[in-house]
């Protein structure tokens, strides 16, 4: 809706993605900040997937555990993402 918006208007100055304006936020931290961050969501992920199979007999709590664990691991890459886009030219 949005490019819509946009080529209706004809403002073609803006190229970004969402995701790259949400992007910048994080990549505006600095680098300790960044490697905090990063070790605090990775910690909580490892920490979920060891709660998961501790609860391995009850699917629910398992099944919810193990993916968020999942999603806090993989969504910790971002902010070691940041380091290497933040240098590209």
């Amino acid at each position: 809706m949005w490019k819509l918006k946009q080529l209706v208007a004809g403002d073609e100055e803006r190229e970004e993605s969402f995701l790259e304006d949400e992007s910048d936020g994080i990549c505006s931290l600095s680098y300790t900040q960044r490697m905090y961050a990063f070790a605090a969501c990775l910690l909580a992920g490892l920490v979920c997937m060891f709660l998961s199979i501790i609860v391995f007999v009850r699917p629910i709590k398992f099944a919810i555990l193990f993916t968020f664990g999942n999603l806090l691991a993989v969504g910790s890459l971002r902010y070691r993402a940041c380091s290497a886009n933040k240098y590209d030219v």
